[in-house]
């Protein structure tokens, strides 16, 4: 397993987009989709801004710089991959103040619409992450809008920073089932002239 934190932000992304699609497809049942998408696009857009920070700068995505050189300092020392092998307890900036470093030190300007709908999401993420939520009918479609909002301006966004980032997104959680998996076919070769027309029989009636 391996998730960079491009490829980490573009799943959440991916997933966001699901739920988004499956709840247009619901009459009863959207309450936890509603919830997925509200958690996946907050940890999304808070990747993808720490994503741009380490273009520009590694360190700019850590709350403290003296902890962060310690801990660097002490990676290349033991020879480490990761930061987080050797401090674990090492914070990262929300995206609030990652979206105030793209804003003042690197000169990335981060759309009004963009910055809005994700403070109103957060403080619906907060909501769910620490304590419970509760919305009437208008409020909840209200919440569905602004979540479709978010998204797309998401993608339209970061499509600007990063080449076929859409692309990216759009095949994000590709899967191949067991029963896909080509190299689950029968080795004809070995088989028994017997043995194998019985496999294709069962294959057929099975189609």
């Amino acid at each position: 397993m391996k998730f960079s934190l491009l490829d980490n932000a573009v799943d959440s992304l991916r997933s966001t987009y699901i739920s988004l699609e499956t709840l247009s497809e619901l009459i009863e049942g959207h309450d936890h989709h509603i919830k997925d998408a509200i958690l996946s696009l907050n940890h999304a857009n808070e990747l993808l801004f720490k994503y741009l920070l380490k273009k520009h700068s590694e360190y700019l995505v850590f709350k403290d710089l003296n902890s962060y050189m310690k801990a660097k300092e002490k990676m290349y020392k033991q020879q480490e991959k990761n930061i987080f092998e050797v401090a674990p307890g090492l914070q990262t900036v929300g995206f609030s103040e990652a979206i105030r470093r793209l804003e003042l030190l690197c000169d990335i300007e981060v759309p009004e619409k963009l910055k809005q709908s994700l403070m109103y999401l957060n403080k619906k993420r907060n909501e769910i992450m620490h304590y419970e939520i509760s919305l009437n009918e208008a409020e909840l479609q209200s919440l569905v809008f602004e979540l479709s909002e978010c998204y797309e301006i998401t993608v339209e966004y970061f499509s600007t920073h990063e080449t076929y980032f859409e692309d990216m997104v759009a095949e994000a959680r590709f899967e191949i089932s067991i029963d896909d998996d080509p190299s689950n076919d029968p080795d004809v070769e070995s088989m028994t002239e017997e043995a194998y027309i019985d496999w294709l029989e069962d294959n057929y009636n099975e189609k």
